[in-house]
């Protein structure tokens, strides 16, 4: 159900999308661009530093960090089928 739907919104996107045209799209489609990118740069940027701090943390952290970690899975499990 979950992948289902997102794909049917993201297809109905597209669909609107490349009936557009002319300059608006493509200034649509750089500023969706850059913003594509600087989320990408910043969950790379929160992965490294997570490894970085992983070593320095006391065993309350690691296991706080374990359940975000499973509650994360759990959540994922429920939503792709």
């Amino acid at each position: 159900m979950g992948l289902g739907v997102v794909s049917q919104v993201l297809g109905n996107m597209a669909n609107a999308l490349s009936s557009a045209g002319g300059v608006g799209a493509v200034l649509f489609f750089i500023g969706f661009a850059i913003i594509l990118v600087m989320v990408i740069a910043m969950a790379v940027v929160g992965l490294i530093k997570l490894i970085k701090a992983l070593p320095n943390i006391p065993v309350s952290g690691f296991l706080k960090l374990m359940v975000v970690t499973a509650l994360v899975l759990i959540v994922l499990g429920l939503i792709l089928p």
